[in-house]
């Protein structure tokens, strides 16, 4: 074991000092030795521990025998230690390939995540294993979530197609020319990230070059049943819901009155106000409030008072609510996000805002490729 350690010590120092390589190779041919389960044929274990030791016992003469004594444990200490640290390296390496983030756990945690919106990947694999009946796996802790990231690699490898995973109830910022490519979002109306992400593909001109659409998904909480991760983002999802099944006959009808409405809630701050209205409804409002304000939005877009009444009747309609879970089901079961916002453009998957150039250039990817 010592002559493992000493190899991974002077095989690092090697790698920027010539002078140690001729030591590197030496203790690599007695670890290759060791690993055929062959003695090692030259004392480089030992020549190595006396001149260890010697260094030692004179200036630290209680300090050379413990290593003396301890020297093969010390050793496998170490060994094991520096394997862990690889493992661990290799893992969240993995981990930033495939889901984009070094902790699945906690997207929001890594800084190499980028800027999203975590998804409990736990909360969510435990419901989903309890659906399937195999609960069980998720006993085996660290080693199973490694599992869970090795099955993914085939989706990030994967070319997606927005189409595919369009919503049972899909609009599109214009009317649907098929003769466009597709791009779709997935969005929780409460999530900061979500609105940078569609102020990108406005800026980008993404909305007039694509037919781009969206799936809703209030973030489930991941510490709460049935909870969510901001206030009111599920009330908001269903207001949203509900404007695609009544058609706007009042104002601009050049742009599908959902995104209208949604474009509304991702609105910059007025002048001579401090918080924009999606940080106000994630910090301050009551339920009541965020209803009122909700209903106030839609009136700004066209409709009239009538409509606004039938479209908060919808809202907490049976219909409406199939239709997010219908939407949350192709999220979690189809795509598999843990970020939101989530993008598919131009047969790629970005969990994450991505900037207005990588947009305008995958916007010509994708019609290149048609």
């Amino acid at each position: 074991m010592f002559c493992i350690a000493t190899f991974i010590v002077f095989g690092v120092i090697a790698i920027f000092s010539a002078s140690f390589r001729p030591l590197a190779a030496k203790a690599w041919h007695c670890v290759v030795r060791r690993m055929t389960l062959r003695p090692c044929d030259i004392s480089f274990g030992e020549e190595m521990k006396g001149k260890l030791v010697g260094k030692l016992i004179f200036s630290h003469p209680r300090l050379a025998r413990f290593i003396n004594k301890w020297i093969d444990w010390l050793s496998f200490i170490f060994v094991a230690l520096s394997i862990w640290s690889l493992v661990y390296v290799a893992n969240a390496g993995l981990n930033l390939w495939v889901y984009d983030t070094c902790n699945p756990q906690s997207a929001e945690s890594c800084s190499l995540s980028g800027e999203a919106c975590g998804v409990s990947q736990i909360s969510l694999g435990i419901v989903q294993a309890a659906k399937e009946g195999r609960l069980g796996e998720w006993a085996g802790g660290p080693f199973v979530r490694f599992g869970q990231t090795l099955s993914r690699i085939p989706d990030r490898l994967k070319s997606w197609n927005a189409r595919d995973y369009l919503g049972p109830s899909a609009t599109f910022f214009h009317a649907q020319d098929t003769a466009k490519p597709y791009a779709l979002e997935i969005i929780d109306p409460s999530c900061k990230f979500c609105k940078k992400l569609t102020k990108n593909m406005v800026d980008a001109d993404a909305m007039n070059a694509l037919n781009v659409s969206y799936l809703l998904y209030p973030i489930p909480s991941a510490t709460s049943s049935g909870g969510y991760k901001f206030p009111h983002s599920y009330e908001m999802a269903s207001y949203i819901e509900a404007v695609k099944q009544v058609p706007l006959t009042h104002g601009d009808t050049s742009v599908s009155a959902d995104w209208q409405f949604i474009e509304k809630i991702f609105a910059e701050p007025a002048a001579g106000e401090d918080a924009d209205l999606q940080s106000r409804f994630v910090m301050g409002m009551t339920d009541d409030d965020a209803v009122r304000q909700l209903q106030h939005l839609l009136q700004e877009i066209g409709y009239t008072t009538d409509e606004v009444s039938r479209i908060a009747v919808l809202a907490d309609s049976p219909a409406i609510k199939a239709s997010l879970t219908a939407q949350r089901s192709i999220v979690e079961q189809r795509i598999r996000t843990i970020k939101i916002p989530t993008l598919l453009i131009a047969g790629r998957r970005y969990d994450r805002v991505i900037d207005t150039s990588a947009i305008k250039a995958k916007i010509d990817a994708a019609r290149a490729a048609r």
